[in-house]
């Protein structure tokens, strides 16, 4: 536990002191190198130019004392050496001093960060613990009631909730132990299609379509080594980014194709695009959009963990007529 540092009024107290010692020796005797006491007394209440300061005033009273009280006649140069070298320790100090300063700072900041993920961890998984059983609960209870449209936009609107209590827990685990695919052979474009029946019924309640562009290349030539589960969170949730930033009557397109090397799924919407001050951003955790999105910043989030996860990369865009464009390459082998 760090002590109370000594009152301000004291260091320069201690510092007049030193001054006084010096005048009443004669200058072959340096004392000044006693400028260090509150030098180190004095340094967590300064800021870098009072520490510069200090040292300044601490520097001249050293080098006046070749003239004061009495001049030196002979032999001034061994003098003034000494009094340079006792201000070249002095000013050492003075740079360890700040640097130090820097370094706690640094310190106090890190712990600062490391309680705010510790807290921001424990509210994650706390959350999607205790949000989940109701969810699923509810979820049960309607599937027990006559269909209907109110008992199909709760049931809709329970799926979203699940989607995202989903997302909380893949990111926490993300984080907290890394991604890791359970990689075995797959198709790219029967995961896509059981992604687009998924998203299917919410866009339907806004009346946008998604549009499947098939590759021409044969349906076996997209098997890839991945995580099919991940793989189909991945496409999802382009799907679902796509569909809330279009306007009624609009079309959410998903073309997949075949590259060298690999594979890109690419997602493209008709509505306002994104704002180009947000795109650096886009993919980070919680980095929503200003575009009033309801999104919580997490969706696109794991969007980047899963592709990085593969050994791929993920970008975003605007397009030229209108609309965002997010673009995912999928290496042939992945992880």
């Amino acid at each position: 536990m760090r002590g109370t540092p000594p009152p301000i009024g004291l260091v320069w107290a201690i510092w007049l002191l030193i001054l006084l010692l010096e005048l009443a020796t004669p200058p072959s005797v340096v004392l000044g190198i006693l400028y260090v006491v509150p030098l180190l007394l004095g340094a967590s209440q300064r800021s870098t130019a009072q520490a510069w300061r200090f040292l300044v005033i601490s520097c001249a009273a050293t080098l006046v004392n070749v003239h004061v009280p009495l001049p030196v006649h002979h032999n001034l140069v061994p003098v003034l050496v000494d009094r340079l070298l006792v201000c070249l320790a002095l000013t050492v100090t003075t740079v360890l001093l700040l640097n130090n300063q820097t370094l706690q700072r640094q310190r106090v900041a890190l712990e600062v960060d490391l309680a705010q993920a510790q807290l921001r961890s424990d509210v994650i998984a706390t959350l999607a613990h205790d949000l989940k059983t109701p969810v699923l609960g509810t979820l049960a209870s309607l599937a027990l009631l006559d269909n209907g449209v109110v008992v199909e936009a709760m049931r809709s609107s329970q799926q979203r909730c699940l989607r995202l209590i989903n997302d909380l827990m893949e990111v926490f685990r993300a984080e907290q132990e890394g991604l890791q695919p359970q990689l075995q052979p797959c198709n790219l474009l029967t995961i896509a299609q059981e992604a687009v029946s998924t998203v299917e019924p919410i866009a339907a309640q806004r009346q946008i379509a998604l549009v499947l562009r098939q590759p021409q290349a044969s349906p076996s030539r997209l098997t890839l080594n991945g995580d099919s589960s991940l793989l189909r969170r991945l496409i999802e949730n382009l799907l679902l980014n796509a569909v809330h930033h279009s306007l009624r009557g609009q079309r959410v397109w998903l073309q997949l194709s075949c590259e060298p090397g690999g594979w890109q799924v690419d997602v493209r919407d008709g509505g306002a695009g994104f704002p180009p001050e947000d795109l650096a951003r886009l993919f980070q955790r919680f980095g929503t959009t200003g575009t009033g999105s309801r999104g919580t910043g997490l969706g696109l989030y794991l969007c980047r963990l899963i592709s990085e996860a593969h050994g791929g990369s993920i970008r975003a865009s605007n397009c030229h007529g209108g609309g965002a464009r997010v673009v995912v390459q999928l290496p042939e082998a992945g992880g």
